[in-house]
């Protein structure tokens, strides 16, 4: 090692513990930064989950006092509003998260939820029929399927699994989805079409074969029979 590059070893070994010392110290600091909000959101949450709703909403309603209208605190208030079948109010913060942040985990399913719990399956129907003609995304149109499956209306739910299918004509799941539908009204032979599109888009897809094996199909009924050459 030359006269230069001992010089400068000492000071990269210097620079190298300054370097961890600050990692730990930044750690330490984010850890001891959270607000009072996300405080009171974690008691909540660690409530929540020791099915505590009373408990878990107090400390909810009291981190909303910082910012009322932040998603992730109304998005769960409005579930331990929904455990504890306080519907209406768990309407009122979930349509808060929902328009402060659209895209905020399951708002629309749940605020879906929580209408048709309150007697407005309508009103629960036309809220995800314009959001998924806004958005037009395959995953919106599949939870209305869902939604009308759920209210048993079937015709309403074929029709915009089919449509689901189509949106998506590359996504193995959604291809799935429409099938397993199928599958569940009894109609085999349009479940193992969309099985079949399924397999061609991914054959690893989970539960994919063992439904296919459930329903009597085969990769030949995926792919169709081998061309014969004369």
């Amino acid at each position: 090692m030359n006269d230069k590059a001992r010089q400068i070893s000492p000071v990269l070994s210097v620079a190298k513990k300054i370097f961890a010392l600050s990692l730990v110290a930044g750690v330490g600091i984010l850890a001891g930064c959270q607000t009072p909000a996300m405080k009171l959101r974690n008691e909540g949450l660690r409530l929540y989950h020791q099915q505590k709703y009373a408990a878990a909403l107090t400390k909810f309603n009291e981190s909303l006092k910082y910012n009322e209208s932040q998603p992730r605190g109304n998005y769960y208030a409005g579930a331990a509003d929904y455990m504890l079948g306080r519907y209406e109010q768990s309407q009122y913060h979930y349509k808060m998260a929902w328009r402060v942040d659209p895209n905020y985990g399951h708002v629309k399913s749940a605020l879906a939820e929580a209408l048709i719990k309150s007697g407005k399956p309508n009103e629960a129907m036309n809220f995800l029929e314009r959001d998924a003609a806004l958005t037009q995304r395959p995953a919106g149109r599949l939870r209305v399927a869902r939604f009308y499956e759920k209210l048993g209306d079937l015709d309403d739910a074929r029709a915009n699994y089919i449509r689901a299918a189509q949106m998506a004509p590359t996504d193995a799941g959604m291809q799935m989805a429409a099938a397993q539908f199928f599958d569940r009204i009894g109609q085999k032979a349009a479940a193992g079409k969309y099985y079949a599109r399924a397999y061609k888009l991914n054959p690893a897809l989970p539960g994919l074969v063992a439904a296919m094996m459930h329903d009597g199909l085969t990769i030949s009924d995926a792919y169709g029979p081998p061309a014969t050459h004369p």
